[in-house]
């Protein structure tokens, strides 16, 4: 995203208007200078912009099908240009096509939540259980494979893009602030939240474990002739701790696709 897009959506996402956030990062956002005044309320010089949104085709055709979404976006550009002393004028909204990049860019998402079904996780599962005493190495790497995969798969879902850079700690980070982790059930309780907390700390730590594991004994590195394969004890906490926590993201995940989607 470019600057003011991302000037946006960090703001809608701070507000929790995760939707409107969604729709954002799909769209292109340019100002345009339109004239000076002086504002008589404050007797400040102040610069005058116009807006305009550039939405995707495919979601233009539909733009009204998402006037509630629009209206919060409009109402971000707004107070993100007051707190840096500026006025919007107009904003208008204008198909754009997407560029090759962005296609290419999509259909690697595609692949990747394509991916991310029952079956993937069972057959990844399966793999590094069969591989824990004849190929530990390889249980290593597909476990934090599995953990990386179900990650980028929620993060392309919820329209956060990510960076291929992103060690797993902060896809792990990323992941927890964009899914609902926690149950409505448990409501607003701070025992529960911080109970919550220490679980979800607890989880990043097993992952940064795993791939801790996974850089000194996993695949990818190379060995001395008188290398000792780590023992197969430590294997299968892995093993199980990617498991769990990939099964737990999948049902999280899975709950909040299956619900409606408020237009």
């Amino acid at each position: 995203m470019d600057g003011l897009t991302l000037q946006i959506f960090n703001w809608l996402t701070e507000l929790d208007e995760l939707e409107s956030a969604r729709f954002i990062s799909n769209c292109i956002v340019e100002s345009f200078y339109k004239d000076t005044f002086l504002d008589k309320k404050s007797d400040k010089i102040t610069d005058m912009f116009d807006v305009t949104v550039f939405v995707p085709l495919k979601t233009y055709k539909n733009l009204s099908g998402y006037s509630l979404i629009t209206t919060k976006i409009e109402e971000a550009i707004r107070e993100s240009a007051a707190a840096d002393s500026l006025y919007i004028d107009r904003i208008d909204w204008k198909a754009r096509l997407k560029s090759e990049s962005e296609l290419q860019s999509d259909k690697r998402g595609e692949i990747i939540t394509e991916l991310l079904t029952q079956d993937y996780v069972s057959k990844q599962v399966r793999l590094m259980n069969q591989s824990i005493n004849n190929n530990p190495h390889l249980a290593l790497g597909a476990a934090k494979e599995l953990i990386e995969t179900c990650c980028k798969s929620i993060l392309v879902d919820k329209g956060v893009i990510y960076d291929k850079e992103w060690k797993i700690q902060r896809l792990i980070k990323e992941t927890n602030e964009n899914i609902n982790l926690i149950s409505s059930k448990m409501g607003e309780d701070r025992t529960v939240k911080s109970a919550i907390s220490l679980i979800l700390g607890g989880l990043s730590n097993v992952v940064h474990g795993v791939a801790e594991l996974r850089n000194v004994y996993g695949t990818g590195h190379g060995h001395d002739p008188d290398f000792e394969m780590l023992d197969n004890l430590y294997v299968k906490l892995a093993v199980a701790s990617a498991s769990e926590l990939a099964i737990f993201y999948l049902a999280i995940h899975t709950n909040e696709s299956n619900k409606p989607v408020i237009k």
